[in-house]
């Protein structure tokens, strides 16, 4: 079976080929031996001169050449501020570029997974503007199944009258093991991202952080820090202080790899967390926008995330890190307890759409 996923194809976030290799792994789980071809579902990650969304190029492909469509992983739900600096991002006012007319023609059986909504650090997340939400009912009037990655997502499709289920990120179900401590290797802290020093509140929270490391040290906690993306490769040096470790890769292997080696994660950034849970190691979530937020009301974790802003948070924080620290706690068990209800969502929902899909194979044969 040959699929066709569209998704940030080339991203520099690690976090983005993450969710495709959860995304991949499942489907082969369920639908038996496939080969994947990535497309680029927008022009942010494109070569020069690529196809990208789908739009006119890729349908007539996918058409041609797909026995099953998935688009899926990222915030590709999120709507997007219309710029006028040219025509492509004048036209593109969410994650996926696409048109309602290029989504008529699209006849292969299509798959939504794994996507989700947000916002840039301290903002809302926006209303979509009447094209976006036309193309968003569009591409999920299509598909045969679909599921997002969190309930705050699920609540703004419903705003626009698409109706769809909550199974978590696919990256959570990396592995079906349960969340359970083991206080013998290093905790992982995930530096928030970059783009938030662009405010002043996005700097102090940086500050913040960078003092947490401090006081980690202090406690003579073994960690490492780790950085999800490109662009964290040239503020790090400067923020991070002197000593500490800190590890970076765009290998979803080695990524796995070190996050193994690990007796949990302090979550600034969402697949981070994400990717622990997915491995059965507990977390400390951190709501550094709409991303984390949307993860920790959908495993009713608000009490315990860190929110920006709030009073005392960082004080908590710590709190709850020495606590991963000493092993088993209430938090542990409400991890666990949390990732076996949706992990059993998620299988069901795959089981379903692979045997929808089998049934497309025989009426097609």
């Amino acid at each position: 079976m040959l699929v066709h996923h569209y998704y940030p194809a080339a991203s520099s976030n690690v976090g983005d080929t993450l969710v495709a290799f959860a995304i991949h792994q499942a489907l082969r789980r369920n639908f038996g031996t496939l080969e994947v071809v990535s497309l680029p579902v927008n022009h942010r990650h494109a070569a020069e001169g690529e196809a990208t969304g789908l739009l006119e190029a890729n349908i007539r492909r996918s058409n041609r050449e797909a026995d099953l469509v998935v688009v899926g992983g990222s915030n590709l739900l999120e709507p997007r501020k219309p710029s006028n600096r040219n025509q492509a991002n004048a036209q593109w006012h969410w994650g996926v570029q696409t048109d309602v007319n290029a989504l008529r023609e699209l006849h292969v059986p299509t798959l939504l997974i794994g996507m989700g909504s947000g916002s840039d650090w301290a903002a809302p997340i926006r209303p979509y503007t009447a094209k976006a939400a036309s193309e968003v009912q569009a591409l999920f009037h299509k598909s045969f199944a679909s599921a997002v990655r969190d309930e705050p997502t699920r609540r703004e499709l419903a705003r626009i009258g698409v109706e769809t289920i909550c199974t978590g990120c696919p990256v959570t179900f990396l592995t079906d093991r349960t969340v359970q401590s083991d206080t013998s290797k290093p905790l992982i802290v995930s530096l928030p991202p970059a783009r938030i020093l662009k405010t002043w509140t996005g700097r102090w929270f940086m500050s913040r952080t960078i003092k947490y490391l401090r006081w980690l040290n202090k406690q003579n906690a073994k960690f490492v820090v780790t950085l999800h993306e490109r662009a964290d490769l040239d503020f790090a040096p400067t923020w991070v202080p002197k000593g500490m470790s800190v590890f970076y890769t765009e290998n979803v292997s080695e990524l796995i790899s070190r996050y193994e080696d690990s007796c949990g994660v302090i979550g600034f950034r969402l697949h981070a967390a994400l990717l622990s849970l997915g491995l059965g190691k507990p977390i400390v979530p951190v709501n550094v926008d709409w991303r984390g937020r949307g993860f920790t009301h959908t495993f009713g974790l608000q009490d315990v995330a860190l929110e920006p802003g709030t009073w005392g948070g960082f004080n908590q924080l710590e709190k709850l890190t020495l606590d991963l620290l000493q092993g088993e706690n209430d938090l542990t068990f409400r991890l666990r307890e949390q990732k076996e209800r949706y992990r059993l969502r998620y299988t069901a929902f795959l089981q379903n759409a692979a045997a929808i899909h089998r049934q497309f194979k025989t009426q097609a044969a």
